[in-house]
C-alpha cells in the first residue's frame, strides 16, 4: 500500500516529467487503438468475403479453350466459335453433392403472346417464322436480336433475388407457389388490364441438335422433321447453320403483380425494345419452364449457383462434377474477381494500419525507454535514500513501475475514447484512397474487351472478323462487384483486450529499464555523490 501511495505522490511532485511521459504513452495508445480497430474490422470483413466468394461456385465455359478448339477445327475456311452448352439436367444433377451446403437454380426462356402486348413492343416483332431462342440473321434491331431473339417477353423460373434485394415487392396477390402460376409487373398488368386470377398464354421455342444420320444439305428452310415423335421446323441461317425447333406453350395463371424499382433498361445506351425491357419479365417456377421440353432439347437457359459447405471442398467438388460428365471446356471456379475487387482495398487498408501501428509502437517504445532512463538518473538520490532506509531493489522498481502503470491506465481510458471516435473518419479516408488506387491499377492493367466474333480466313492467310448465328458473346464472366465504399468500424471486446495487453507491455518496458538501472546503483555511492 505504501508503494502505491508513494507512487501517487511522486506523480504529483514531478508533473512536468510525468506529463511528457503521459503524452508519449497517450500518443502510442491512441494510435494503437485506431490501428487495431481498423485492422481487426478489416480482418473480419476479409474473412467474411473470403468465405462468401470462396464458397460460391460457378460453372462457366472456358472461352480460351473454346477459341483454341475453333482455331484448330475451322469449317470451310472460317473459324466458327460457338459457346458450349451442357444440359439442364446435368446442371441440376450437380446439385446432388455431399460437398454442397446449398444450391440455387434459376431458368429463363424468351416468349411471345398473342393475347397481351408487351411494353415497348414493336408491331413487326412477331413469332411468325423465327424461333424466339434460335439463331437470327441479325437484321433490323441487331443488338436486341442478339439478346432476346424475336421474343417480347422473358419467362423466369425461380428467380426471386430482386425481391430479396428489395428491388421488387408484391403489390397484389402472392409469389407463385405452384407450377403454371406466375407473377407479372404492375406496369404490364395495367397496360393490358390483367387481373389476378387471369390466365396468360405464352409461346416459346425449344430446339434439338441435328442427328448425325441426317444429311443437312437436303434440308430447306421451313421443312418439318419428325424426331422422337415430335415435329421440328428447320431454320437455316445465313452462315449455313441448321436449327431444328418446335413451339411449346405455357398456360400461366396470374397469382400476383409486383411493384418494380429496377430500371426498365439496365443500360441507358440500350435501344428501346420489348425484349430488353424488364417490365416484361414474367416470373414463374423453374419446373414450369422445364416441364414443356424433353431432356434432349435446349431452349431453357438454366443457371445454377452452388455453395460449398467449406471453401476447401472446391477440388473435390470439381472432381465429382467431372466424373458426372462436365466437359473440359467448362471451368469450376469461385468468384475470385469479385473477391479481389472488394477485398483488395480492404487488405491494403489492413496492411497500412498494421504497419503504422508497429512503427508507432517501436518508435514510441524507444522514446519511452529514453525518457525512463533520464527519469531514473534524475531520481538517483531518491533511489539511494530509499535503498539506505532498507527498501529492497524489487520494491523500489515496483514503485517506479506503478507510477508508469498509473499514467498508462489514465492514458488508456482517454485513448480508448479518442481512438474509437476518430477511427471511422480515418478508416473512410484511407479506404477511399485504397479504392481509388485499386481502380487506377485495374484500369491500367485491363485491356479492351467486347463481343467475340467469328474470324473468316482469307486465302492469303489473314483473317477478317464476321458475325453470325448464336456466336455472339458479350461481357462473359465480367464481375459487377463494386469495392466497399465504407467499412463500419466497431470496438469489440477482443480489440479492447489487445489494447490493454499492449499498454501493460509498454508500462513493463519502462519498468524493466528502471530495474536495470536500479541494480547498478549502490546507495552509499549515491549518497556520497550527493554530498
Amino acid at each position: 500500500m505504501y508503494i502505491l501511495e508513494n507512487a501517487l505522490k511522486n506523480l504529483i511532485r514531478n508533473k512536468g516529467r510525468n506529463i511528457l511521459i503521459g503524452a508519449i504513452i497517450f500518443a502510442i495508445i491512441t494510435t494503437t487503438v485506431v490501428s487495431l480497430i481498423i485492422n481487426n474490422t478489416a480482418s473480419a470483413v476479409i474473412e467474411d468475403y473470403k468465405e462468401r466468394f470462396s464458397s460460391e461456385v460457378s460453372i462457366t465455359p472456358d472461352m480460351q479453350k473454346v477459341m483454341q478448339e475453333a482455331q484448330q477445327n475451322p469449317a470451310d475456311g472460317k473459324v466458327m466459335m460457338k459457346r458450349p452448352e451442357i444440359s439442364s439436367e446435368l446442371y441440376l444433377q450437380f446439385t446432388d453433392s455431399e460437398y454442397l451446403k446449398e444450391s440455387i437454380a434459376t431458368g429463363s426462356i424468351g416468349a411471345n403472346s398473342n393475347s397481351i402486348t408487351a411494353i415497348d413492343q414493336d408491331e413487326e416483332n412477331t413469332t411468325e417464322d423465327t424461333p424466339s431462342n434460335g439463331p437470327s440473321n441479325f437484321r433490323g434491331n441487331e443488338i436486341s436480336m442478339r439478346i432476346g431473339g424475336n421474343s417480347n417477353f422473358k419467362l423466369y423460373g425461380d428467380y426471386w433475388q430482386d425481391f430479396k434485394d428489395g428491388l421488387r415487392s408484391v403489390e397484389n396477390g402472392k409469389i407463385p407457389e405452384n407450377d403454371n402460376e406466375c407473377i407479372i409487373s404492375t406496369a404490364l398488368s395495367d397496360a393490358n388490364n390483367i387481373s389476378v386470377g387471369d390466365t396468360l398464354t405464352f409461346t416459346s421455342n425449344v430446339s434439338i441438335d441435328v442427328p448425325d444420320d441426317i444429311d443437312t444439305s437436303t434440308l430447306a428452310d421451313g421443312d418439318t422433321i419428325t424426331l422422337n415423335n415430335e415435329n421440328y421446323k428447320v431454320a437455316l441461317s445465313e452462315m449455313g447453320t441448321v436449327t431444328l425447333s418446335r413451339e411449346v406453350t405455357y398456360e400461366l395463371k396470374v397469382v400476383g403483380t409486383y411493384a418494380d424499382l429496377t430500371d426498365e433498361y439496365s443500360n441507358e445506351n440500350m435501344p428501346t425494345s420489348a425484349a430488353l425491357n424488364r417490365r416484361n419479365e414474367v416470373l414463374t417456377t423453374l419446373n414450369t419452364l422445364l416441364s414443356t421440353r424433353n431432356t434432349d432439347e435446349s431452349g431453357v437457359q438454366v443457371d445454377v449457383t452452388y455453395y460449398l459447405s467449406s471453401p476447401e471442398y472446391l477440388t473435390q467438388f470439381e472432381a465429382e462434377v467431372r466424373s458426372k460428365g462436365l466437359p473440359d471446356t467448362f471451368t469450376v471456379t469461385t468468384d475470385t474477381t469479385s473477391y479481389n475487387r472488394i477485398v483488395k482495398p480492404v487488405l491494403g487498408l489492413k496492411n497500412i494500419s498494421l504497419t503504422f501501428m508497429l512503427v508507432v509502437i517501436i518508435l514510441g517504445s524507444i522514446i519511452l525507454v529514453l525518457l525512463s532512463s533520464i527519469s531514473i538518473r534524475e531520481r538517483k538520490y531518491e533511489i539511494g535514500v530509499l535503498r539506505a532506509m532498507g527498501m529492497k531493489k524489487s520494491k523500489v522498481a515496483l514503485g517506479l513501475w506503478s507510477e508508469t502503470l498509473i499514467i498508462t491506465c489514465i492514458c488508456l481510458i482517454i485513448g480508448l475514447g479518442v481512438g474509437a471516435g476518430v477511427s471511422q473518419p480515418i478508416s473512410d479516408k484511407l479506404l477511399s484512397n485504397q479504392v481509388e488506387a485499386a481502380q487506377n491499377t485495374e484500369q491500367q492493367g485491363s485491356s479492351q474487351f467486347g463481343g467475340h466474333v467469328i474470324s473468316e480466313q482469307r486465302p492469303n492467310g489473314t483473317t477478317t472478323p464476321s458475325m453470325g448465328g448464336s456466336m455472339f458473346f458479350s461481357g462473359i464472366n465480367q464481375s459487377n462487384a463494386q469495392p466497399l465504399s465504407e467499412m463500419k468500424i466497431t470496438l469489440d471486446f477482443y480489440t479492447v483486450l489487445e489494447i490493454i495487453v499492449i499498454s501493460i507491455l509498454l508500462a513493463s518496458i519502462a519498468g524493466l529499464v528502471s530495474l536495470s538501472r536500479i541494480t547498478k546503483y549502490e546507495p552509499i555511492k549515491i549518497l556520497m555523490e550527493r554530498n
